[in-house]
């Protein structure tokens, strides 16, 4: 038993200083970090005992230096540019406070509250920015996500270089971690702030969290960087469809268009005056190009008008070196993987009053002692990470199953994802009885699809077409449809006038009037209809230019154009008319499948299935008319959502015939519920890549966990085996 004297309680804290008290308080909680005494800081630091007392207490500034050697002491990697923030918030109250505090003021020890402005009501209305910014900060639901509890992930991130930033040599330090975020926002000085991470690393959820500690913080001088007079009003605005080549303009109606009763003039005038601080999400998600028309967009931007832009490393460093273009006065912060050091301690942690620290404890030594491990990659990613200790933790998983032996990235990414979508009640696919089973069936499936077309197309699938057919079919499969296609047109022509002399295509000085009146229509039918099937069908082929609205065009006209052909091929006027009226109810056809795959509607779909084809019988009565339906009926079917569903069963054996129109978007839409998927203005895709390759990888009838065929299983290692991990040669 220790003889050593206990050593004194640490004095009350003063809180007549809002921010000297915070200095007071993080000063103690490093030391207590640390494990150091006072006289351990008396030795490494060289400043009295007294001294050291004093500056925990809330009640004298301490000086500069003193906080300085404290924190050099207690961790030497510390941020000393955030810890001299700190000092310099706590003085500037301080002596603001030593002004206003009259002369019969408290005596040092007593706590007063601050008398309140007698003009500011006691509890004002939140106008509806602030509405806006609460709406759209709120935080990640998901159970596996970076804020869920019961303590959110301790995330770190570092300052990104001024190679891809506008910062100088003499740049504030920003390296820190989650809940450091405010203070970090603070030092950047211009309040131009890029956060960078790769998918799924949890930046998303990082600008949320600034944002409500800048909201928290409104008007308490706090420490979150958003307190003063005026406050500023951050607000999440996520870039997904964003056409930043319409101009400068665009971006500050697509803010305008995401706040409530908000002009373009509006957003202008809030940033002018730093009331509105817009967090703009999803830079990754534009084109190359897009992302090069960004950054001019944003350096256009009223003069140090404050936002933050959140996007993956690669694409914004990419596009920096692309287009030799960064964003003035922006500085940086690029999130850190996950290490061992930042899951001990809070992996271990669970929702239930047990504990499982005595079964982690040897599966965080072997990872320590071995960086190398399958584990430390897979857990170096906060989603993971976060299902890891859903399974591990909360869950009956034993966590030694990690550190197998065979244990490989891919089996241990599907065993997480497996958990979360197999076993986890909130978010299990049941299995069921009767046509709730069925359901769950065609989910999966449906979900399969969009894995596997989401990967083909390297983004999001916006149009059910795309689903269905993917974005466009190959240059052989394209071709054979359209020679087929042109070989009916030639048959149809022969058939109904072999030698037509009132036909536009018939030429009396050809020595052959088949090739003049038959052969060039049909090739002109097949070279349209290929041009219409190699063409991009989601809204990314649109270009905004006139330019690009006269090829859209011209590209939606080829189907209708088909029958126009035939119209012009043909002798008799009636037959004419009819085609003509053919081509009408083709381009209708074309409209209504442009906005039902995105916008849909049941009784589109309906018309679809049935009105198209009667009111084409309906317009073509005549025998000659009605042998153009061959060729016309194949040109509607690859026009509409529905023609693409049937061509999808048949070419899948009829796996996907459950999966019609209506049905997919109402498994799409409950998938968005459980955040698998995440619904965007330019489609689905996957909140994560890990989520998105169990999909493509699951075998079919995989819906439930009981049939759910695991690639490369993870064995749970013997109990015998744990003594020689941490200290394992192999």
């Amino acid at each position: 038993m220790g003889t050593g004297r206990r050593g004194r309680p640490q004095r009350p804290l003063d809180t007549t200083v809002p921010a000297l008290a915070e200095l007071a308080q993080e000063l103690r909680e490093l030391r207590a970090t640390a494990g150091l005494t006072l006289d351990n800081l008396y030795v490494l630091t060289h400043w009295s005992k007294g001294a050291l007392s004093a500056a925990t207490t809330g009640r004298d500034l301490p000086r500069w230096d003193l906080v300085k050697a404290w924190v050099t002491a207690c961790d030497p990697d510390a941020n000393l540019d955030l810890w001299q923030a700190r000092h310099r918030r706590a003085r500037a109250q301080y002596e603001r406070t030593r002004l206003v505090l009259p002369t019969g003021s408290p005596p040092a020890g007593r706590t007063e509250p601050a008398p309140s402005a007698p003009d500011t009501p006691a509890g004002p209305r939140p106008s509806s920015l602030e509405r806006d910014a609460w709406r759209t900060l709120a935080p990640d639901r998901r159970p596996w996500g970076v804020a869920a509890h019961p303590a959110p992930i301790p995330l770190r991130f570092a300052t990104v270089g001024p190679d891809f930033t506008d910062t100088g040599s003499d740049a504030a330090d920003l390296t820190g971690h989650y809940d450091q975020i405010g203070e970090i926002f603070a030092l950047t000085g211009t309040r131009r702030l890029l956060v960078l991470g790769d998918r799924g690393s949890g930046k998303t959820q990082l600008a949320r969290h600034l944002g409500t500690r800048l909201l928290t913080s409104h008007g308490s001088g706090s420490s979150g960087g958003g307190g003063g007079s005026v406050p500023v009003v951050p607000v999440l605005v996520s870039l997904r469809g964003w056409r930043p080549e319409r101009g400068p303009d665009s971006l500050l109606a697509w803010i305008a268009d995401a706040l409530t009763g908000c002009t373009t003039e509006d957003v202008r005038t809030l940033l002018g005056r730093h009331r509105l601080l817009p967090i703009l999400d999803d830079f990754d998600s534009l084109t190359l190009r897009q992302r090069g028309r960004a950054l001019h967009a944003f350096n256009q931007l009223p003069q140090q008008a404050p936002f933050v832009l959140v996007s993956g490393w690669t694409e914004f460093t990419r596009t920096v070196e692309q287009t030799d273009t960064v964003i003035a006065g922006s500085a940086g912060v690029r999130l850190l993987p996950v290490g061992v050091d930042d899951l001990d301690g809070w992996i271990q942690r669970s929702s239930r009053s047990r504990t499982k620290e005595q079964d982690w404890a040897p599966v965080l030594a072997a990872l320590a002692a071995r960086p190398d491990l399958p584990a430390a990659t897979v857990l170096a990613d906060p989603t993971l990470a976060g299902a890891a200790r859903l399974l591990y933790t909360d869950g009956r998983a034993v966590p030694a199953e990690l550190v197998a032996e065979d244990a490989t990235v891919e089996s241990l990414e599907i065993r997480l994802v497996q958990h979360l979508f197999g076993s986890f009640p909130p978010y299990r696919q049941h299995g069921g009885i009767g046509g709730h089973q069925l359901r769950e069936q065609h989910r999966h499936h449906a979900l399969q699809l969009l894995a596997r077309r989401e990967q083909e197309e390297d983004g999001p699938v916006g149009d059910l077409r795309v689903l269905y057919r993917g974005r466009r079919p190959s240059r052989r499969r394209a071709g054979v449809q359209a020679a087929l296609l042109s070989l009916l047109s030639w048959i149809f022509l022969s058939l109904v006038q072999p030698a037509d002399t009132s036909s536009p295509y018939y030429s009396s000085s050809s020595s052959s009037p088949f090739e003049s009146a038959q052969l060039f229509p049909a090739l002109i039918v097949g070279a349209g209809w290929y041009v219409y099937l190699r063409h991009r069908l989601d809204r990314r082929a649109a270009r905004t230019d006139p330019l690009g609205r006269v090829r859209s065009w011209l590209l939606r006209a080829i189907p209708a154009g088909v029958a126009l052909v035939l119209a012009a091929a043909v002798g008799s006027n009636a037959e004419r008319v009819a085609l003509v009226l053919a081509a009408s109810v083709l381009a209708m056809a074309v409209g209504v499948a442009e906005e039902a795959s995105r916008q849909p509607a049941r009784h589109w779909f309906l018309a679809e299935l049935a009105g198209a084809p009667l009111l084409m019988f309906v317009l073509m009565p005549g025998l000659t008319t009605i042998g153009a339906l061959p060729v016309l009926l194949p040109v509607l079917l690859g026009v509409t959502v529905t023609g693409h569903w049937l061509r999808a069963v048949l070419t899948s054996r009829f796996a996907l015939w459950g999966l019609y129109p209506e049905v997919v978007l109402g498994l799409l839409a409950d998938a968005t519920d459980p955040d698998v998927l995440r619904a965007g203005r330019n489609g689905w895709s996957f909140t994560h890549p890990a989520v998105a390759r169990w999909y493509r990888k699951a075998a079919v009838g995989s819906h439930d966990a009981e049939n759910t065929p695991e690639p490369g299983p993870v064995p749970v290692p013997r109990p015998a085996r744990r003594e020689g991990w941490p200290g394992s040669a192999e």
